[in-house]
């Protein structure tokens, strides 16, 4: 695994957002935009594979229910923007683990 693989940019791009939210520095756009980017290069790369890389799978668990409880730290319109993200997310994550059309 290098720091330009597509799990590599997942790891580090969940890990850049999940801190903005637990540290209590709110809502980091860019670090959402990296990690939504890094979740359509996952579900590119691996597309046509049959099993997910497991490190990719460990984030791929983690991205909703994280982001949900994460909302709980916040209020009003900061959490509504946390939960509405952990659903976009959750779609994101949906796409690296989807068939193929026609398998399944």
């Amino acid at each position: 695994m290098t720091t330009n693989d597509p799990v590599s940019r997942l790891v580090q791009a969940w890990a850049a957002f999940d801190e903005s939210l637990r540290s209590g520095s709110g809502f980091d756009e860019p670090a959402y935009d990296a990690l939504t980017a890094a979740l359509r290069g996952c579900a590119t790369a691996w597309a046509r594979l049959d099993a997910v890389p497991r490190l990719g799978a460990n984030v791929l668990v983690d991205v909703f229910p994280a982001t949900e409880a994460n909302a709980a730290l916040y209020g009003g319109e900061a959490a509504d923007r946390i939960v509405r993200a952990a659903y976009e997310l959750h779609a994101l994550a949906g796409r690296c683990v989807e068939l193929p059309e026609g398998q399944g």
